[in-house]
């Protein structure tokens, strides 16, 4: 079984992935999991998305990707973060506060 060091929070939020439309499917202070149609050019992603009631964007690194089914055509995206506003670090305990 995978051990993770934080707990992912499963959430569905529309998100741009470096400008294309996607979801966050899951959350934590060190990363996240994203779903879009189309992949990044290359493995350092902004993901903008709002929370809190403004705009909030975390710059990560696609650690891994897999293809979702023919019928969806989304791939999913695990991203490292590497760079993120201390309103993020607020949004990700807020909801783990639920």
């Amino acid at each position: 079984m995978d051990k993770r060091r934080k707990k992912r929070i499963k959430i569905h939020q529309i998100a741009r992935v470096s400008g294309k439309i996607g979801v966050m499917n899951n959350v934590s202070n060190e990363g996240l999991q994203v779903s879009t149609a189309l992949l990044p050019e290359n493995r350092k992603i902004d993901i903008c998305f709002e929370a809190l009631g403004e705009e909030i964007t975390v710059r990560g690194v696609v650690q891994w990707f897999r293809r979702k089914t023919a019928i969806q055509s989304l791939n999913e995206l695990g991203v490292i973060v590497k760079d993120a506003p201390p309103r993020y670090y607020q949004y990700v305990e807020s909801l783990d506060n639920f």
